[in-house]
């Protein structure tokens, strides 16, 4: 016969076990989608921001990064991937959903802002304009990761200190919208990938590249083109969305919100914060004077308002062209800007 001491050290550790168990189940996990590599600046701040959820929801909330595209998402798809539930998180740039929600893709184009202080004025804005546009997607953005503010210099294989000089040479850009800008000025801009700008600009298939000096040394363009003029404008610093499914995120319990949030304003304001961006492209182009690049001095001040006046006009066509929201958003991002 079983003593009642030994069945009340059973249902001790009976309730032990259940109460175990049942903590066990009350920590939430969810899934980030990250595409970037792991070394990238922003898988950095994204895996900072997954162990601030963790430490400020007292271990109750884990948020399980997967970088360098572990899961297999397209980033063109990240419209349709977060409506599903899994992942339950994710971050994007807004041109990357251009397929699906072209409104978005040109809410920002080289020669908009020149610094971090207008960039700055339009964000809220901008940041409303986003939260919008993805929510008619039915998906919940809790929150934006900065983009850096990069500056955009012309990479040369001779002195272009003008755009008059500009006009003589052949240039490679990135996109379309700087393609427009530039034709608009009347310099014969041309897309040409990354992999390819090195043997483009040794071959002279092109004589200057629109390009960032804190990056050239990742395709060793400084070796090809020893003439750097920078032009006075960033590229596009449109920030990241966060993005979390929204029916998991409407049933997330309130103090795992009030934690997950805290964390998302700590990661605002530290990759908001773009005093860090001046001291890397001081840096950026310290290193590269002392392998022989020569800077230049900044495109003269009437070169750089016919490039904003170009560029204003490159997105108006381009939201035209885009019909619907595509208008209105640009009409309330201009307003925001500094006149």
């Amino acid at each position: 016969m079983t003593s009642r001491p030994t069945v009340k050290r059973a249902l001790t550790l009976l309730a032990l076990s259940l109460g175990l168990l049942g903590g066990a189940h009350a920590q939430t996990e969810w899934k980030f989608n990250n595409s970037y590599a792991p070394t990238r600046p922003e898988s950095v701040q994204i895996r900072a921001f997954a162990a601030d959820v963790e430490k400020r929801t007292g271990g109750k909330m884990k948020i399980a990064v997967s970088e360098g595209g572990a899961l297999g998402l397209r980033d063109a798809d990240a419209l349709r991937f977060m409506q599903v539930g899994t992942p339950e998180l994710s971050f994007i740039w807004p041109p990357f959903v251009g397929r699906d929600a072209p409104a978005l893709a040109n809410l920002y184009v080289y020669g908009l802002v020149a610094d971090a202080q207008e960039h700055l004025k339009a964000l809220p804005a901008l940041k409303a304009v986003l939260k919008e546009g993805i929510a008619k997607w039915n998906i919940e953005v809790p929150g934006f990761l900065g983009f850096s503010i990069v500056d955009a210099a012309l990479f040369c294989r001779e002195p272009v200190r003008t755009l008059d000089e500009l006009k003589r040479k052949k240039l490679r850009v990135g996109s379309r919208e700087q393609v427009e800008t530039f034709k608009r000025l009347g310099v014969a801009a041309q897309i040409v990938p990354q992999n390819e700008l090195y043997a483009a600009m040794q071959t002279g298939v092109v004589d200057c590249a629109l390009y960032a000096p804190r990056f050239a040394h990742t395709i060793s363009l400084q070796e090809v083109a020893k003439h750097i003029t920078p032009t006075g404008f960033p590229f596009p610093p449109a920030p990241y969305a966060l993005l979390a499914h929204k029916g998991k995120w409407a049933a997330l319990p309130a103090d795992l919100k009030r934690g997950f949030n805290e964390a998302v304003a700590e990661l605002e304001r530290v990759s908001f914060n773009f005093d860090g961006d001046a001291a890397a492209e001081r840096g950026a182009r310290e290193k590269l004077q002392s392998q022989g690049v020569t800077f230049h001095a900044v495109l003269p001040a009437a070169d750089r308002a016919a490039l904003r006046k170009s560029a204003l006009e490159t997105w108006d066509v381009l939201a035209r062209e885009t019909g619907g929201d595509a208008v209105a958003y640009r009409q309330r991002i201009l307003q925001a800007l500094p006149q």
